[in-house]
């Protein structure tokens, strides 16, 4: 249950400020951030954490772009099965980005 809350409380933790203020010159340094920062969501799904869960932790967002990259987020995650790796997660991620099919800016 510790587990459990931990992740929950650092679920949109690393979608921080910085990284929606910092500028990119280049897709790819764009990409791999985004797919990092999205790790503790990409935990929270191969945890077995429900989504309704992961979807409550946004309450009280206020950047609707903050808003709509976790909406992403969760919804690529909740779309793979639970027992798919992080790793695996990650890549699948970041390949999306990089085709320009999630975190559209």
């Amino acid at each position: 249950m510790r587990l459990l809350s931990a992740i929950l409380a650092l679920l949109l933790l690393p979608l921080s400020a910085t990284v929606f203020a910092q500028t990119y010159t280049d897709l790819a340094s764009y990409c791999t951030d985004m797919s990092e920062v999205s790790t503790s969501t990409l935990v929270a799904r191969t945890r077995g954490i429900p989504r309704s869960q992961a979807e409550a932790m946004m309450q009280g967002m206020t950047d609707p772009l903050a808003i709509r990259m976790v909406k992403e987020v969760i919804d690529f995650a909740y779309s793979r099965p639970a027992t798919t790796s992080l790793d695996a997660l990650r890549t699948e991620l970041r390949n999306l980005c990089l085709a320009k099919k999630i975190f559209v800016q």
